[in-house]
C-alpha cells in the first residue's frame, strides 16, 4: 500500500491540505464577476462571463469537487481526475452496450460535451479570477484527456445521426471523429444529411475553440533557448525556469 501511495501520490501521500468548499469558491467567482473586481468588462463579454460562472452550477463537476474537498485538497484533485476519466470512458461504454442510438445516450453525451466546452471557455474568459493551477503540466495532460473525450463523444453522435456516408461500425464513427478533429479529411467519408452537417459545423467550432485557443496557450508559455526546454516564468519572475526542475 505504501508503494502504491508513493507511486501515484509522491510526497502528497503524507500531506493534507484543507481547502475551501468548491461551492463557496464558485460563489466568490460569481461575486467577482458581478462586482467586476479584476477587469472592466461590459456588454456581451460581461454577460458571457456571468453565463460561464452560472453554468457550473448545473453540472456534476462542481459538486464532486465540493464533496471530495471536505477530505482535503488531494482527494478533491483525485476525484476530479476520476470524473474526467469517467467522462472519457462513457462513450466507450455506450458503444460497447450498443445503445448509441438511444435518446438517453444522445442526451447524456451532449450534456457531458457541453460541460467540457463551457469548462474550456471558462479557462479562457475567467482566467482573471481563477487561481493558477498547481501544475501546468497536469493541466495540459487533462486537456489532452478532454480532447480524446470530445472526439469519442462526437463519435457517438455521428453514429446516432446516421448521416455520414460509409460509416458502418462504431470504429468507423471513432475514426471519422478523430480524422475530422485533425482537419485531415481523406474524402472517403462525408456528412450527407442536414443533421450530420450541422453536427460537423458544431464540432468544427468546438475544435477551433479547443485547439486554436486552449492548446495555443501551451505554445505561448514555451520557448527554446540554448537547446534547453524551458517554460516562461510569471510576470513577477521574469527569469526563465527549467521545466525539469519545477
Amino acid at each position: 500500500m505504501g508503494f502504491l501511495k508513493k507511486l501515484f501520490l509522491s510526497h502528497w501521500s503524507t500531506e493534507f491540505r484543507c481547502v475551501r468548499p468548491a461551492i463557496m469558491i464558485q460563489n466568490g467567482h460569481l461575486k467577482a464577476v458581478w462586482d467586476d473586481e479584476k477587469e472592466n468588462t461590459f456588454g456581451i463579454e460581461r454577460l458571457f462571463k456571468l453565463f460561464l460562472v452560472l453554468s457550473s452550477y448545473v453540472f456534476p463537476g462542481l459538486y464532486i469537487r465540493h464533496l471530495s474537498g471536505k477530505f482535503g485538497l488531494l482527494p478533491r484533485k483525485i476525484c476530479s481526475e476520476i470524473y474526467v476519466i469517467l467522462k472519457l470512458i462513457t462513450p466507450i461504454i455506450i458503444f460497447r452496450c450498443n445503445i448509441e442510438d438511444s435518446i438517453f445516450a444522445i442526451i447524456l453525451i451532449s450534456y457531458l460535451l457541453l460541460e467540457t466546452l463551457l469548462y474550456l471557455l471558462s479557462i479562457i474568459f475567467l482566467s482573471d479570477i481563477y487561481s493558477p493551477p498547481i501544475s501546468k503540466k497536469r493541466s495540459y495532460l487533462m486537456l489532452v484527456i478532454n480532447y480524446i473525450e470530445v472526439c469519442l463523444g462526437f463519435a457517438v453522435l455521428y453514429k446516432a445521426t446516421g448521416g455520414v456516408s460509409d460509416l458502418v461500425s462504431n470504429f468507423d464513427a471513432v475514426y471519422f471523429s478523430f480524422i475530422t478533429a485533425t482537419t485531415i479529411g481523406y474524402g472517403h467519408m462525408a456528412p450527407i444529411g442536414h443533421d450530420a452537417k450541422a453536427l460537423v459545423i458544431i464540432y468544427s467550432m468546438y475544435k477551433f475553440i479547443f485547439i486554436g485557443l486552449i492548446l495555443s496557450n501551451f505554445a505561448f508559455n514555451i520557448t527554446y533557448k540554448d537547446g534547453t526546454y524551458r517554460v516562461k516564468a510569471n510576470k513577477d519572475k521574469p527569469e526563465m525556469v527549467d521545466i525539469e526542475k519545477q
